[in-house]
C-alpha cells in the first residue's frame, strides 16, 4: 500500500480519489489504516468516523449517518438520491495511534508538550511521524520523551464553521514560535479549556430542536408549516363543478379547516397493494428527504382500508425504509411506527 497522508489536505485528497467508493458506501476505512476521523458534531461535542463515512463539501467535512441523532441535521448534498444523511461537520484531526504520559489518545488538532516545547500536533508534509507544529519546520515524535497531552486546538469555535470550514483555525497553537508570540505556558493553559469537546463563541445555540415524528391525532403536528400528505387513486373517478378531474383520497379523519400545502401520493391499483404502497412511498421519501427543512405529516389510512390488528403488521412493511434511516421531516401516524418497532425486535433481545 502506498504511503498515507494523515493531513487535513491528505484525507481531503484521499475523499478525492476514492468519491466513486464512498458514493457507493464500500468499506475502505482500510486506506485510511483503519484509524479515525475525529469532528465536531452539530451540537459541539468530539464524535468520530472512518474512511469512507465521509467526503468534503469544499473544506467542510460531510459525515453519512442514518443516525437518529444526526438526520435532524441532514443537507440535501450529493447522496440526495438515497436516504442516507449527510450533515455539515467539522474536521478535527485523525488518531495519530500514539497516547500522552497519562495514556490518553492523541489525535492531530491537539495541543501537546514534548522535549520541552507545547504547540500543535499534525503531520508535517510526508513525514512518518507525527509532531509539533513549529515555524518551518515540526518537532517529530520519534520516540525521544514522553508526550503530554494539554488538551486541543478547538477553542472558541465560530459556529459558521460548519458552513465554511478554515482549516486556519487551529494554527494559533504554533504562534509561541513567532516573535512576540503567547509562551508554551499560555498555548498549554488555552487548550486545556478544550480536553475533551471543543469551545464556541459566547451566545451560540447549537443544538436543533428535535421534531415529533409521529402522531395520535393529526391536529397535534399539521400546521399551516407542514404539509399534509395523503395517498390517493391515479384514475379520476368523477369531475368537480369547474370541470376539474376528482380522485379518491384515502386517507381518515382530515380536519376540516383548509390545509395551505398538501402533498398527494399516487397509488396504484394493481393488486399488489403493500408492493404499491412500498413504491410510491419510497419515492415520496427521496423527494422528502431532499427537502430538510420542509415537514411532511402522512394521513392516517387505516380506517378506509380497514386494517385490521392482524393484517397491519404486513402493511407497515411498506414503511421501513423510513424507519431504518430515521426520516424525521416525514410524520407518521403512531400506529406505524410501533408496529414497525416489533417486527424488528423479534428474535432480538
Amino acid at each position: 500500500m502506498d504511503k498515507v497522508d494523515f493531513s487535513f489536505r491528505g484525507i481531503q485528497d484521499m475523499c478525492r480519489i476514492h468519491y466513486r467508493d464512498i458514493m457507493e458506501r464500500k468499506d475502505i476505512k482500510r486506506l485510511l489504516l483503519s484509524r479515525r476521523v475525529r469532528f465536531i458534531n452539530p451540537w459541539g461535542k468530539f464524535d468520530y468516523a472512518y474512511f469512507g463515512d465521509f467526503y468534503f463539501d469544499g473544506d467542510v467535512m460531510m459525515l453519512i449517518t442514518k443516525d437518529k441523532d444526526y438526520v435532524p441535521y441532514h443537507k440535501n448534498d450529493q447522496l440526495a438520491h438515497t436516504l442516507l444523511s449527510t450533515v455539515p461537520v467539522i474536521f478535527a484531526g485523525v488518531d495519530t495511534k500514539l497516547k500522552d504520559d497519562v495514556g490518553r489518545e492523541i489525535f492531530t488538532g491537539d495541543v501537546a508538550t514534548y522535549q520541552g516545547y507545547t504547540s500543535l500536533v499534525r503531520y508535517f508534509n510526508d513525514a512518518e511521524y507525527p509532531g509539533l507544529a513549529g515555524d518551518n519546520c515540526d518537532i517529530l515524535f520519534e520516540g525521544r520523551g514522553a508526550i503530554h497531552k494539554e488538551g486541543t486546538a478547538f477553542v472558541n469555535v465560530n459556529p459558521t464553521m460548519f458552513k465554511e470550514f478554515n482549516p486556519m483555525i487551529v494554527s494559533w497553537a504554533a504562534d509561541a514560535f513567532c516573535q512576540g508570540g503567547p509562551s508554551f505556558a499560555e498555548i498549554g493553559e488555552k487548550a486545556s479549556v478544550a480536553m475533551d469537546a471543543p469551545t464556541f463563541i459566547e451566545g451560540t445555540s447549537l443544538r436543533k430542536k428535535m421534531q415529533r415524528f409521529t402522531y395520535d391525532e393529526i391536529e397535534e403536528v399539521l400546521t399551516n408549516d407542514n404539509t399534509l400528505t395523503y395517498f390517493r387513486d391515479c384514475e379520476a373517478c368523477e369531475e368537480d363543478e369547474n370541470g376539474e378531474p376528482c380522485y379518491f383520497i384515502f386517507a381518515d379523519n382530515l380536519p376540516d379547516y383548509k390545509v395551505e400545502k398538501y402533498y398527494e401520493i399516487p397509488l396504484p391499483d394493481k393488486g399488489d397493494f403493500i408492493g404499491d404502497m412500498k413504491k410510491v412511498f419510497n419515492e415520496f421519501l427521496i423527494y422528502a428527504h431532499s427537502r430538510p427543512e420542509e415537514t411532511f405529516v402522512l394521513a392516517d389510512f387505516k380506517g378506509i382500508f380497514h386494517i385490521d390488528s392482524n393484517y397491519k403488521f404486513k402493511v407497515v412493511s411498506a414503511f421501513d425504509e423510513w424507519y431504518k434511516y430515521n426520516i424525521r421531516n416525514v410524520i407518521l401516524p403512531r400506529w406505524i411506527f410501533f408496529a414497525l418497532g416489533s417486527l424488528h425486535g423479534i428474535g432480538k433481545n
